[in-house]
């Protein structure tokens, strides 16, 4: 473990250099002796015949929430219930029509959802009209759904003075260790902005934090190799260039006193104490001398953390779910074929890590306007022997 910008690496950094090494050869390596390499089984959910599904909830009583954000501008609807392998808009169809002279109950493109331990669903709308664009005024949001009712309980708008004209908020997670009202870490990761928006749920007002600092940065810019090919957007006009993206992934440790965070190509998994991230009397400055690299990783869009402490993380480049013990490093978990860019993952009351199988990658950002996504997108379960963790209460 060393400072962000300490000189020591760990070891660890080798492994994560895949470019001479089979990645099944990594996994028998890795492999204690005597260890067999069978892999938890793969179970499918559902299916999404029409939208590419993004973030992921499962509450305790096992309903699934799904995301839809708005890649090419248009969806059925951006937030999405399966029941009995159909996907319906939630909370209603209306509130999934966005409108720009009502931006506060409507849901524009929403992102990630978080349940937390009052049965209640959290919904980070991104504010955009396609993904790229520039939010719309007062869009920006945090919308909290009673599960019991299925009723809006209310809307947190994002204030505008931490938000910049191409914020693009990837994901969040709420802690209640400092206050009943809450705070919300936002990972925002605007590009060539990126930072870690810190929203205080009582006062409504929030700071912009780490922004400029290398840690939230996209990483070296080069290309990741994605389906055994370098990943490049591919703009219909214009040069085409590596895809690189900062922050994007967060998750909290399971006292909520420590801020786990990645940017989605920098290949590092760092820390940061949740109450230095949320002081205002702590500087930019002193702030990133607080950060810690913990280890190595490939590209990763999303965390998420066990109630045994354990880290997950996506693994586009393998097709792959990765795992971090509490004092160790990541190591692969489960590989399939099926997880086409697998997005973002939850983990349900039946000790499963739900995925979703997004194919990002072959979307028409990478292939000049072209879609080469194929219908449908899935959602795929594993076993992982370890419960949820919700804000405000785990159980270990």
């Amino acid at each position: 473990m060393t400072v962000a910008n300490g000189a020591p690496q760990s070891m660890s950094r080798q492994f994560f250099r895949w470019s001479d090494l089979a990645f099944a050869s990594i996994i028998l390596l890795t492999l204690p002796m005597g260890v067999s390499a069978e892999e938890p089984k793969i179970e499918h959910v559902t299916d999404f015949v029409n939208d590419q599904p993004a973030g992921i909830a499962v509450t305790d009583e096992g309903r699934v929430f799904v995301t839809f954000p708005r890649h090419t501008g248009t969806v059925d609807f951006t937030v999405g219930e399966v029941k009995k392998g159909k996907t319906t808009a939630f909370p209603t169809t209306e509130s999934n029509t966005p409108k720009s002279n009502d931006p506060t109950s409507t849901l524009f493109s929403v992102q990630s959802l978080v349940v937390d331990g009052a049965n209640r669903l959290w919904m980070l709308d991104t504010g955009v009209m396609q993904v790229g664009g520039t939010p719309v005024t007062g869009a920006p949001k945090l919308v909290v759904v009673d599960l019991t009712t299925n009723k809006v309980m209310r809307a947190y708008t994002i204030p505008a003075n931490v938000l910049v004209t191409k914020s693009a908020l990837k994901d969040f997670r709420l802690d209640f260790s400092r206050s009943a009202a809450g705070t919300a870490f936002v990972t925002d990761s605007a590009p060539g902005a990126e930072a870690l928006i810190v929203f205080d749920l009582g006062s409504g007002t929030a700071m912009r934090r780490l922004s400029g600092s290398g840690v939230v940065g996209p990483g070296s810019g080069q290309a990741p190799i994605v389906e055994g090919a370098p990943l490049m957007v591919r703009p219909k006009n214009g040069e085409a260039h590596p895809f690189a993206v900062g922050l994007n992934g967060v998750e909290l440790s399971l006292d909520s006193q420590t801020l786990y965070f990645n940017a989605f190509t920098g290949r590092r998994l760092y820390s940061l104490p949740t109450r230095a991230a949320a002081d205002p009397s702590i500087t930019e400055e002193d702030l990133v001398k607080q950060v810690r690299e913990l280890c190595d990783m490939t590209i990763a869009g999303h965390l998420a953390i066990d109630a045994r402490g354990r880290i997950y993380a996506m693994d586009m480049e393998h097709n792959a779910i990765l795992r971090k013990d509490p004092e160790g490093d990541f190591q692969p978990f489960v590989t399939s074929n099926m997880f086409i860019w697998p997005d973002t993952m939850a983990i349900g009351p039946d000790d499963k890590l739900y995925i979703t199988s997004s194919q990002h990658d072959r979307g028409p950002l990478f292939h000049g306007g072209i879609d080469q996504r194929k219908r449908p997108f899935v959602l795929y379960r594993v076993s992982i022997g370890a419960g949820p963790v919700r804000a405000g209460r785990h159980s270990l």
